[in-house]
């Protein structure tokens, strides 16, 4: 049971995109053109997306995580132009040697991340087309010095930055804690509809995060 001044957890159902390794997909209600597919890959129950315009059948793959056969499964009968990662922790990686080989299509990652293959340069600022779709790159480093988050029509993909409760690990170091609570500020000034898709775990929305951001600053991580 969740304290009265943190947020409470989201429950574990398709509302919240709940999902498990190995299991089966969730597929967000489409907005528009657009069309999100989540999954669980791996080990460490890493969350893949997939952002699809159903209008031309391009496809964006958010983080190589792991199981590439299972993400190259997901995106069969799709134009992917593209595999974006939120940062380059192993867990978040370990595909993409293999995926990039399945499927030959450039990975993009911030230059603050290692890669185990070679990306193209991708910054906060930037907006990449999914078909009709633009995907806004949000800089957020903090959890580490890449990190990114995409935002397309009010669903942001937060990777290890925010998730239910607080935001991403900086293991006890206060520096980083510091630039990834500055980053956590930026993405709170979004509207409280905004569905928040993390790296792991459950979905949340900006609205349920936002009233507890002084607890979680007061607690660190």
């Amino acid at each position: 049971m969740s304290k009265p001044d943190e947020t409470p957890p989201p429950p574990a159902t398709a509302e919240f995109g709940h999902v498990t390794p190995g299991g089966p997909t969730h597929v967000y209600p489409q907005r528009d053109c657009m069309r999100v597919k989540k999954f669980s890959v791996g080990p460490f129950d890493n969350n893949v997306y997939v952002i699809e315009c159903t209008g031309t059948g391009e496809a964006l793959i958010i983080d190589g995580a792991s199981d590439a056969a299972r993400i190259a499964r997901e995106v069969e009968g799709l134009q992917v132009i593209g595999i974006v990662q939120t940062h380059g922790h192993p867990d978040h990686v370990q595909a993409l040697g293999d995926l990039v080989d399945l499927l030959k299509v450039p990975v993009y990652a911030h230059p603050g991340d290692r890669m185990p293959v070679k990306a193209q340069v991708l910054h906060g600022g930037k907006t990449l087309n999914v078909g009709e779709i633009e995907v806004e790159v949000i800089g957020t480093p903090g959890h580490t010095p890449g990190g990114l988050c995409f935002l397309a029509r009010g669903h942001l993909f937060s990777g290890d930055t925010l998730f239910p409760g607080g935001p991403g690990n900086t293991g006890g170091n206060a520096s980083k804690f510091s630039e990834i609570m500055k980053s956590v500020d930026r993405l709170l000034e979004l509207p409280d509809d905004t569905r928040v898709s993390p790296g792991h775990g459950l979905d949340t929305t900006i609205g349920r995060e936002r009233p507890y951001v002084e607890t979680w600053r007061a607690r660190g991580w």
